[in-house]
């Protein structure tokens, strides 16, 4: 059976070993052809020569564009998709993935029999936490008018996905070609939910995976805008800092997903969650 390319996007910064730990995982453990295009946002731990080593190591195609630390995961993953759809036209899919997930032996391999077999555009890879739950994957909209979401567990029976993360997500080139680069108006979350939502609206078909396709813990409550143990004041400018939920990205997201009316109530909950000490 033919080899498919797939280019593997993905962004970094200062965290070397789950960088070096993520492409490893993936470069052993599947017969696809894999060629990485990893955008590093000013690493100062030797990211891109471990990463040069590593290509040289285990005879992989890595190529690392180099960026400044401005960049959090929207504007880094922007880079590399720019980069695919410059120079990797001959892939027959991107996969975009985060590199904080530790995948398992022939994840990329059982993506893309999930792709053909269903006649999808786009397959969502589950992730489980250190714990044995989901954490991430595919992810449905509890409601059309308002932005609740729920995980949509791994399966067999192939469930349609109204949106998904970017943990690991598997989606053909022409598909991408015809949806765009991920919006440019966030700058670290949203992003992926935004585009898996584009995708939608586009008519592609997203579906879940068949099984867990790596380990990914879930990004912790602790220490974050949503932790009610810190002051108030605390809470707040995490919120709006770069990797909290800033008014101006969620604004927008909601707006451009939901409508004026969802996006007016959606933007003030944040706030009284933290007025409340909830």
């Amino acid at each position: 059976m033919e080899r498919k390319k797939v280019a593997v996007l993905l962004t970094c910064h200062d965290r070397k070993e789950k960088t070096i730990a993520c492409i490893r995982s993936l470069i052993t453990g599947n017969e696809s052809k894999l060629i990485f295009a990893v955008t590093d946002a000013g690493s100062s731990d030797g990211t891109p020569e471990a990463l040069k080593e590593l290509g040289a190591e285990m005879y992989a195609d890595i190529r690392v564009i180099k960026r400044g630390s401005e960049l959090y995961w929207n504007g880094g993953m922007r880079v590399s998709l720019s980069y695919a759809y410059q120079k990797l036209k001959d892939a027959y899919a991107i996969l975009m993935v985060n590199d904080d997930v530790v995948f398992f032996p022939g994840a990329v391999d059982k993506l893309l029999d999930r792709m053909e077999k269903t006649e999808a555009d786009a397959v969502a890879g589950a992730c489980v936490n250190s714990e044995g739950s989901q954490s991430y994957g595919g992810v449905r909209m509890r409601s059309k008018h308002f932005a609740r979401f729920e995980l949509i567990p791994p399966g067999e029976e192939e469930t349609v996905c109204d949106t998904f993360n970017c943990n690991c997500v598997l989606v053909k080139y022409d598909c991408f070609t015809s949806c765009g680069n991920l919006d440019a108006a966030y700058v670290h979350s949203l992003g992926d939910y935004d585009y898996g939502m584009r995708l939608n609206r586009y008519g592609m078909k997203v579906v879940n995976s068949a099984e867990y396709c790596g380990q990914c813990d879930d990004n912790p409550t602790e220490g974050s805008w949503r932790d009610n143990k810190l002051p108030r004041i605390k809470r707040l400018k995490l919120k709006e800092s770069e990797k909290g939920l800033p008014a101006s990205d969620w604004y927008h997201f909601l707006v451009k997903n939901y409508g004026l009316i969802p996006a007016l109530y959606h933007s003030a909950t944040p706030y009284l969650r933290i007025l409340i000490g909830k």
